[in-house]
C-alpha cells in the first residue's frame, strides 16, 4: 500500500509541478494583450497549482493551522483535531 501511494504522490507533484511550469513559462507580453477574463485566469492557475504543490510537501498536524502566504493572496489550511 505504501508503494501505490507514494506512486500516486509522485504523479500527482508531477503533474502540479510542470503545470506550474508551463503557467510560468507564459509571455507576460502575450498575457497582457489578452482580455481581463484569461490574465484572471492565468494568474488563479498559478496560484491554485502554487498552493497545492505547497500542500503536497508539508505535513499539516491535526489541530494545527498552517498558512500559505504568496504575492496575490494566502491559503490557510487546518485539519481539525481527531476525536
Amino acid at each position: 500500500m505504501k508503494d501505490r501511494i507514494e506512486l500516486i504522490y509522485d504523479e500527482a507533484y508531477d503533474f502540479i509541478d510542470q503545470a506550474l511550469a508551463k503557467i510560468r513559462a507564459l509571455d507576460k507580453n502575450d498575457l497582457q494583450a489578452e482580455n481581463e477574463e484569461v490574465q484572471e485566469k492565468a494568474e488563479r492557475t498559478e496560484f491554485a497549482l502554487q498552493a497545492a504543490r505547497d500542500i503536497l510537501e508539508n505535513m499539516i498536524i491535526p489541530g494545527k493551522k498552517l498558512t500559505f502566504i504568496y504575492e496575490k493572496g494566502s491559503v490557510v489550511v487546518e485539519i481539525p483535531d481527531k476525536k
